[in-house]
């Protein structure tokens, strides 16, 4: 029995019941808040429909009731708890006393530790238990089984364990409640954040840099704030994966609190930091933030002007510094002799971080992968696309391909791919070629590579409209190319019935012979497209839209194409089965039309360039606009009408319908016939 007395003293010091009876009585309200919170927003919203009489509705995922208010509490509840239980590390007094105490600190901090944890976790499981036992019953507006609940407690257990021990290690860590709870959910965002002001940074200043395409639901993944908070949308859901490292994250957290708390004096309660050693690392981090978000700013509205940069970063250290200082010393009163020397050295230390990525000498602006080492080659404006999934109920419509699907292997094609991309990084269109994307023409294009070692050489250019067309032209002829750029897979089996429009005026095509003939021509059409024809800016005859068929829970998937000047055979086909004429829009529809030939831009000021209408009031009054409603000018213009592009020496035309709307077009002037040549001032 004597070797068994330890054991048992050192097991009750660990879960000492009169700690945890303390904390249970002072702060018990938090596990009572938590308790009522998600009890009425979740079993108690299924019983709160606001029509008695609709059908009991199928719960993709429980998180999605109750909407936003149910992720709130999951997110704040558990941080509040920590901040409460852990308050006494942050006052002089509180510190004292429970110090005084003879219990070991690993005893005092996991005797906390099983307080919060009862306080929230009951809560958690009562919820759940009581969500499973309500499902069949009458009144209860959703459907779900025992598996729904199980991932939600589940889920809702290791979100709110991770957030409790986190915010205990940030109490260990500082020394002022308030500040532990800022730095909490600092912390929880940051790296969603850094990702997010990081791939600014360098995909503004580094050519080439493929990250900026990083999608929005990745960079949410990396902050656990963030993630809970679109868990309301059922769905976005926490991984088995992510479960893990949040479970295995947590335990790390706990044995690192363990061993930081042993090595905290007591006298650091009060101050900012309760470990020296931390402080550089909170000085750096605050001013890296600061001047990451300093350096976004200036250069998104002085872009390219070097002064303003190296100013805006200047400015930047500065406030994080001076923010970073005041709190560790709890005073605005930072001026000693050193101050100069300590700042400069942080400001050129993480000036050179944030240069020294965006320069040539990583060399990662020039390189393009040598033949020999490449299996396979992509390029285009869809591989996000094609290659991340998508969310939601429409998560089918971006699907990943096979990688093979995305890849081509043709030796030919990924010359051709290489042959362009070291065309790119030899000439290097300047800042004013690549702001040319909006323009006609101009295009984004990602560059993938996959390489013998098994990795993937990524980057993204905007190509200017002119001076790599034979290098072009080689891509976008190829087929496999034009599969995934216009997303062919989409015209495929489950596609149910096809809608075309043009302005007012729409069709359905239902057959499902017809939906077929009309699909396989299609392909054709853009398999056949040659590089003019992709770049033609002729205004497309209409819109289609294909509807897919429901899916086991009801959802129809729909993806645009366009009708096309150059889809001769489309053409055909739709004016035999007698949809053509219902469709394109004729002269007559048009009440009249009114033109000008563009070149007033450098007329106005900036705020009025955008203003089409202003410059079709300057060539009034100088007399040369011309207006006409005769339907064989205004046929002509139908046929050869392009999208607005506001270049000097076209023609812009705004067309008048009888229905009220007013579109404006470009003609270019091989476009005029004889009939509106004479029709011009």
């Amino acid at each position: 029995m004597k070797w068994g007395m330890p054991i048992m003293t050192r097991s009750r010091f660990f879960f000492n019941s009169s700690v945890i009876r303390q904390n249970l009585r002072q702060h018990g309200w938090i596990g009572i808040i938590y308790t009522l919170g998600l009890m009425f927003f979740l079993p108690l919203q299924m019983f709160l429909s606001g029509n008695p009489n609709a059908e009991p509705e199928k719960a993709e995922s429980l998180f999605g009731i109750g909407g936003d208010m149910q992720v709130f509490f999951i997110a704040t509840i558990p941080v509040v708890a920590g901040l409460f239980l852990f308050r006494f590390l942050q006052s002089k007094p509180s510190s004292d006393l429970w110090h005084s105490l003879p219990l070991r600190r690993e005893h005092l901090l996991a005797a906390h530790a099983w307080s919060g944890l009862i306080l929230l976790l009951l809560p958690v499981w009562l919820t759940a238990a009581v969500t499973a036992i309500v499902a069949p019953l009458d009144g209860n507006m959703y459907i779900y089984q025992g598996a729904e609940v199980w991932e939600w407690c589940l889920t809702v257990t290791i979100l709110t364990l991770f957030l409790f021990v986190f915010t205990a290690f940030v109490g260990i860590c500082t020394g002022q409640t308030i500040l532990q709870g800022v730095v909490v959910y600092i912390l929880l965002v940051l790296p969603s954040a850094l990702l997010m002001l990081t791939g600014m940074h360098l995909n503004r200043y580094l050519y080439g840099y493929s990250g900026g395409y990083n999608d929005e639901y990745r960079m949410v993944n990396w902050s656990p704030v963030l993630q809970i908070v679109r868990l309301s949308n059922a769905y976005d859901k926490v991984s088995t994966g992510e479960k893990w490292i949040y479970f295995v994250i947590t335990l790390l957290v706990v044995m690192l609190s363990f061993v930081l708390y042993r090595k905290r004096h007591s006298e650091k309660a009060g101050q900012a930091i309760a470990f020296t050693y931390f402080n550089p690392l909170f000085k750096a981090g605050v001013m890296f933030c600061t001047m990451l978000v300093s350096v976004s700013y200036f250069g998104n509205v002085k872009p390219q002007q070097t002064g303003w940069l190296i100013g805006g970063c200047i400015a930047g250290a500065l406030i994080g510094y001076v923010v970073a200082e005041m709190i560790i010393r709890k005073t605005w009163q930072i001026m000693t002799r050193r101050v100069f020397a300590d700042f400069a050295a942080y400001t050129i230390l993480l000036g050179l971080l944030l240069y020294v990525p965006v320069t040539g000498i990583t060399g990662y602006e020039s390189r393009v992968p040598a033949a020999d080492k490449v299996t396979a080659a992509y390029a285009g404006s869809n591989f996000w696309m094609l290659t991340e999934p998508g969310q939601g109920p429409m998560e089918v419509q971006n699907r990943p391909y096979e990688e093979k699907e995305v890849f081509n292997e043709d030796k030919s094609y990924i010359e051709a791919v290489r042959k362009l991309h070291q065309a790119l990084v030899t000439v290097r269109p300047g800042e004013e070629e690549r702001s040319l994307g909006n323009s006609i023409g101009s295009r984004e294009f990602s560059f993938a590579y996959q390489l013998k070692n098994g990795r993937q050489l990524l980057r993204s250019y905007w190509i200017p409209s002119a001076g790599f067309e034979p290098e072009l032209k080689a891509i976008m002829e190829n087929k496999e190319f034009k599969r995934n750029e216009y997303m062919l897979s989409r015209l495929g089996d489950n596609v149910e019935s096809l809608r075309i429009s043009n302005k007012n005026k729409a069709i359905s095509i239902s057959d499902p012979q017809e939906v077929k003939e009309f699909k396989e021509i299609l392909k054709r059409e853009i398999l056949n497209m040659s590089y003019e024809d992709q770049l033609d800016n002729r205004v497309s005859k209409a819109s289609i839209q294909t509807i897919g068929k429901p899916d086991e829970k009801g959802y129809q998937l729909y993806y645009g194409y366009e009708w096309k000047p150059s889809y001769h055979e489309l053409e055909g086909w739709l004016a035999e089965k007698g949809y053509a004429d219902k469709i394109r829009t004729q002269a007559q529809e048009v009440e009249s039309i009114e033109i000008i030939k563009d070149g007033y831009i450098d007329k106005l000021d900036a705020a009025s360039r955008n203003n089409i209408e202003r410059y079709f009031d300057l060539a009034r009054s100088e007399g040369l606009a011309a207006v006409t409603k005769d339907k064989k000018i205004i046929g002509d213009i139908l046929g050869k009408e392009r999208y607005y592009s506001g270049k000097t020496g076209e023609y812009v035309v705004k067309m008048k319908y009888k229905y009220g709307e007013v579109t404006y077009i470009s003609l270019r002037k091989q476009d005029l016939t004889p009939a509106i040549k004479s029709l011009l001032p």
